[in-house]
């Protein structure tokens, strides 16, 4: 089969899906990954076909600093859907022409209204992957829950319908430019949360966590919804880390890993210093990964405990630190808690404020913090406490669980068994097999 798939974002959010590709590949499907030119070689190196969109995270997110550091939600939501009215037509030239042939798209974040239409302007079916749950249930509270707030179902299903409506709101221009450009007919007020597409085709929706975060709610359909578990895309055997970083590594007791990954923020010298005093006061070690932004190298840096590197692959680095601080990314989740590590979250926007309330309901981290009143002393305090006996066991115990969950292999059995994939069980052998035992 040929299968396009659509993830528009950070390299959080194109990181699994060379993970799901190089599954889908191995089984003898043709996969094309279709995102910004940023990921290029992440895709590549993954022995995968690229097709570059317009778009580019890092600028936009640049521009809303101010907001960011707020934690003014609305004000980000506003600057993503002006600038996804302003890339639409060319994505849907683009996604029009990258899916030719295609048998079966699949589509995430801002590519799953993109990749949803054009499966349906073609008559194909579509599958749509998240990271966190958005799925309305009875058990699941909504993205930003209380902490030991326990809320009766129904005001649950509420808040989620709730929640996702209030994205629609955002959404709902972009989507209505991008359908006129399709001959499509508009979204509905309420969404484009229906079980079925224009043409009646199912929709369905894989969930890549782990059901040990968050387990599958027993009022999701089971038809058309599954948890898989996380799927990875290992660089162990190929990434190698500068001689520099190798020895520190190996110089002294397991460091902290403290990084932000694609996040940013507006004063991020303050944000360093505020994050090297902590470490100071805690008497450990870190390597802290500046990644997009969120931490910048201090000119006079000579700290011997401290190592600066831009980003490393989570599964080389994590096996070798202690625990990490980081903002919540479902990516790092993931990593870290398949790395058996006790966990911090700092959390920026969205579904990060989701997963540090997880990590701390099933006992991996101690303490929700805001970014809005993080002092050093109370990072420091977090980080000796997740260090306790505790929260070493927890954690070590979950990454044994998330370790044997092996998502991308559950996922492609539940594209077989949803009739989306052909069944690998069920295929003849190849003659030239036959022929040649």
């Amino acid at each position: 089969m040929n299968i396009v798939i659509f993830t528009i974002g950070t390299q959080g959010d194109a990181r699994p899906f060379v993970a799901l590709g190089r599954g889908l590949k191995v089984r003898g499907h043709k996969v094309c990954i279709v995102t910004s030119t940023r990921h290029k070689a992440l895709i590549i190196d993954g022995g995968l076909d690229f097709t570059p969109i317009e778009s580019d995270f890092a600028d936009l997110m640049a521009q809303e600093h101010a907001a960011m550091d707020k934690g003014n939600q609305l004000s980000v939501g506003r600057q993503m859907a002006k600038a996804l009215c302003d890339w639409m037509p060319l994505w849907v030239r683009q996604a029009m022409e990258a899916s030719q042939g295609a048998d079966l798209i699949i589509g995430s974040g801002s590519g799953t209204p993109l990749g949803a239409s054009i499966a349906e302007k073609r008559g194909i079916s579509f599958v749509q992957a998240q990271f966190m749950p958005m799925t309305p249930s009875r058990s699941v509270p909504p993205l930003w829950p209380s902490p030991g707030l326990r809320l009766p179902g129904l005001i649950n299903l509420g808040l989620t319908h709730a929640a996702r409506f209030l994205i629609w709101q955002f959404l709902s221009s972009p989507v209505a430019l991008m359908r006129r450009e399709l001959e499509l007919p508009p979204i509905r007020w309420t969404g484009p949360w229906a079980e079925t597409d224009g043409n009646g085709r199912k929709r369905y929706l894989l969930y890549a966590f782990s059901r040990h975060l968050q387990p599958q709610p027993a009022d999701w359909s089971k038809e058309r919804i599954a948890v898989t578990g996380s799927w990875f895309y290992d660089q162990t055997s190929t990434w190698r880390p500068t001689p520099e970083l190798e020895a520190f590594m190996t110089s002294g007791p397991k460091p902290l890993y403290i990084g932000f990954g694609s996040m940013m923020c507006g004063n991020p010298e303050a944000f360093t210093d505020l994050i090297l005093k902590a470490v100071r006061l805690t008497g450990r070690r870190a390597v802290i990964a500046t990644g997009w932004g969120a931490l910048r190298i201090p000119a006079d840096q000579e700290e011997e405990s401290v190592f600066f590197i831009d980003n490393a692959p989570h599964d080389w680095l994590f096996p070798r630190v202690s625990m990490a601080v980081h903002h919540g990314g479902a990516g790092t989740v993931a990593s870290a808690a398949r790395a058996g590590l006790p966990q911090i979250v700092i959390p920026f926007l969205a579904d990060q404020f989701y997963w540090s309330w997880r990590l701390q309901e099933i006992g991996v981290s101690p303490v929700l913090l805001s970014r809005k009143t993080l002092t050093a002393e109370k990072l420091a305090l977090a980080i000796g406490r997740a260090g306790s006996r505790s929260f070493v066991e927890t954690a070590s115990r979950l990454g044994v669980l998330v370790e044997e969950e092996h998502g991308v292999d559950r996922a492609l059995k539940t594209l077989e068994n949803w009739g989306l994939l052909p069944d690998q069980n069920k295929l003849e052998t190849p003659r030239d097999e036959e022929a040649n035992p």
